[in-house]
C-alpha cells in the first residue's frame, strides 16, 4: 500500500459509509497506518444515497452497502448494493448489482458465516429480509421478508411501531437474531440458506423502554450484548445456541452515575481479546469501556473517555486490536484511539480524518 504521496505505509484498508445524496461520495476507501494512526482517502465512491451501513463478504471480495431510503416511485423501500473489491488495492468497482430490501430505511446488514445469504434490518419498515448471495458474491432478489409485531414500548415518540435496527447471525447455529427498538425485543429466526427462507423461532424481551439498537455475541462465552439506545444501558444475554434461546440477564448503564443530560446510545463491539467491551454515547459524547467476566460474561465499567467529536454513531476496532476508530455523524470527523492490550483502556491520538456525515466503518478482511 502507498499513501496519497506514493510513499509506502504499514497500512490496512477500511471503508467508511456516510449519509449524502447519490451525487455525493457516500463511500470512502481509506488506508490506515497502524504505526501512526493516520488515515488517507484513496477512493471516493458516489452513486448510492445514504450508505449508512456496510458489511463484507466472508471471502473479503465484496462490499455490501445499505442505502437507507424510504419507499419512492412505487418501489418498496431501501436497497442494498454490491461492490467488487480489488484485493491488491482495496478499491471498489461498481457492479450495478443492487436489490430492494422491501422495507423503508434499511440501517443494518450482515451475512451468514459462509456468505450464502445477506440479512437486512429495515428500521422504518419494522421488518427484516433475506437476500441470497451467488457463488460470485452477487446479490439476488429478497426471497424472504418477515414483519415484526408485538407490544410497543412506552416511549411514544420512538416506539410508535416496530423498528428493526440490527440483524446478526448466531455463530455456529442455524439462527439469526434481529433487534427491534420499537417492541423492546430480540426476535430470533431459523434461516435456511439453501431455500432462502427465514422462519420465526422465538422472541426475547429486554426491559420496557430500553429501545434495543445493536447486538453482538461473544466468540467464546455463551453471552450476547444488546446496546439499548433509549435508556443507554447494555443488557447481557445468556445464549443457548443449540436451541436458539436468548435470556436477558445483567443490565448496566453506559453512562456515568452523575450524568443527567440527554443521551442515546449508539454502537457496541468487543475487543479482539474478548476481555473488554466498548460502546458509544451520543449526547454525553463518550466511549464507555467495560471489562468482561470470562466466566459468566457480565460487565463492569472501567473507563469513560471523550469520543473526540459530536454524535459517535459507529466505531470499529482494527484487526490487530491496537486501535479504535470512531465515526462522528454531526462533526464529520473520524477520531483515532489506541487500545491498551492488557488493560483495555483507550487513549486519544492526534490522528483524524474529516468527511461529511460518516456513520459506518468497516476494516477490510486481512
Amino acid at each position: 500500500m502507498t499513501n496519497q504521496n506514493g510513499q509506502p505505509t504499514s497500512s490496512g484498508t477500511l471503508y467508511i459509509g456516510s449519509y449524502g445524496t447519490a451525487e455525493e461520495p457516500t463511500i470512502h476507501v481509506c488506508t490506515f497506518n497502524s504505526k501512526t494512526g493516520e488515515l488517507d482517502v484513496i477512493q471516493r465512491v458516489s452513486g448510492l444515497e445514504n450508505a449508512s451501513y456496510l458489511t463484507l463478504h466472508p471471502s473479503g471480495g465484496r462490499l455490501y452497502a445499505a442505502s437507507e431510503t424510504e419507499a419512492t416511485g412505487g418501489e418498496n423501500g431501501g436497497s442494498v448494493a454490491s461492490f467488487e473489491i480489488d484485493v491488491s488495492t482495496g478499491q471498489l468497482s461498481i457492479t450495478g448489482n443492487r436489490f430492494l430490501t422491501h422495507g423503508a430505511h434499511p440501517c443494518y446488514i450482515s451475512t451468514d458465516e459462509e456468505g450464502k445469504v445477506l440479512f437486512a434490518a429495515n428500521y422504518t419498515g419494522g421488518n427484516v429480509a433475506l437476500l441470497p448471495i451467488a457463488a460470485n458474491g452477487e446479490l439476488a432478489t429478497a426471497s424472504s421478508v418477515q414483519q415484526h409485531t408485538g407490544e410497543l414500548g412506552p416511549n411514544a415518540a420512538r416506539q410508535d411501531a416496530p423498528h428493526a435496527h440490527c440483524i446478526v447471525p448466531l455463530d455456529h447455529s442455524p439462527f439469526v437474531c434481529a433487534v427491534d427498538l420499537g417492541i423492546d425485543a430480540v426476535v430470533t429466526y431459523r434461516f435456511d440458506a439453501g431455500q432462502g427462507t427465514l422462519a420465526p423461532h422465538g422472541i426475547s424481551k429486554v426491559h420496557r423502554g430500553a429501545g434495543p439498537r445493536h447486538l453482538i455475541f461473544h466468540p467464546e462465552l455463551r453471552a450476547g450484548y444488546v446496546m439499548n439506545e433509549l435508556d443507554s444501558t447494555i443488557t447481557v444475554l445468556k445464549v443457548d445456541a443449540e436451541q436458539g434461546v436468548l435470556t436477558a440477564g445483567q443490565s448496566i448503564s453506559a453512562l456515568p452515575a452523575d450524568y443527567d443530560g440527554y443521551n442515546d446510545a449508539a454502537d457496541i463491539h468487543l475487543g479482539v481479546s474478548g476481555r473488554y467491551l466498548y460502546s458509544t454515547n451520543r449526547g454525553h459524547n463518550s466511549i464507555a469501556v467495560f471489562a468482561v467476566d470470562q466466566q459468566n460474561g457480565e460487565l463492569s465499567l472501567i473507563q469513560h473517555i471523550d469520543c473526540g467529536g459530536d454524535s459517535p454513531r459507529n466505531f470499529a476496532i482494527s484487526p490487530d486490536g491496537g486501535h479504535l476508530l470512531v465515526a462522528h455523524q454531526k462533526t464529520g470527523n473520524i477520531a483515532v484511539f489506541t487500545v491498551d492490550e492488557e488493560s483495555g483502556l483507550l487513549s486519544k491520538t492526534d490522528a483524524s480524518l474529516q468527511l461529511t456525515s460518516p456513520v459506518c466503518i468497516k476494516f477490510a478482511k486481512s
